[in-house]
């Protein structure tokens, strides 16, 4: 946890300061994994127009490696195992088997609150397609998150998919 509970990061194309209330963030998890992240979203941020909207999710490609993403395509050689992540308690699919792969895209998204825009999350990865978000889809059969026992609840790990 950081000492100071809301701090600013930067301003949007459009003049809206962002700032990034660390108790009600959801992007601890993605620090762990790309610890310059904050940096990276304060490049970012000057080119988000934000409008009043209430929600903004963009996808910014740095024509660069400015990191790894965690989420691999899988094949039927994989060794998949479900857990929770941590700070998370949904489970999530992970291949044993994998690593992370180079990436050179961003994913941020704010929201606005009672005082200005607020970083919600942001991660070193593409934008995910709409099925990503369906139980069961292809996508989630044939995507998966690389297995680093530092980033999950290792008490959660099993091999069968739990109902939740």
């Amino acid at each position: 946890m950081k000492e100071k509970q809301i701090e600013t990061i930067g301003t949007t194309a459009d003049g809206e300061p962002v700032c990034i209330d660390w108790l009600n963030t959801n992007i601890d998890y993605h620090l762990l994994e790309t610890p310059d992240l904050i940096s990276l979203v304060g490049e970012v941020l000057p080119t988000i127009n934000v409008a009043g909207r209430r929600q903004v999710v963009v996808e910014r490609d740095f024509g660069r490696i400015i990191g790894t993403t965690n989420l691999v395509e899988t094949t039927d050689d994989d060794e998949i195992v479900y857990a929770k992540r941590i700070g998370r308690d949904a489970y999530s699919r992970f291949a044993k088997n994998r690593a992370p792969i180079p990436c050179s895209s961003i994913v941020v998204v704010l929201r606005r609150g009672d005082s200005g825009y607020y970083l919600w999350t942001a991660m070193c990865a593409k934008l995910l397609p709409e099925e990503a978000w369906i139980d069961g889809s292809d996508f989630n059969k044939t995507h998966a998150i690389d297995f680093d026992e530092d980033l999950v609840q290792l008490d959660t790990v099993t091999v069968s998919r739990p109902s939740e």
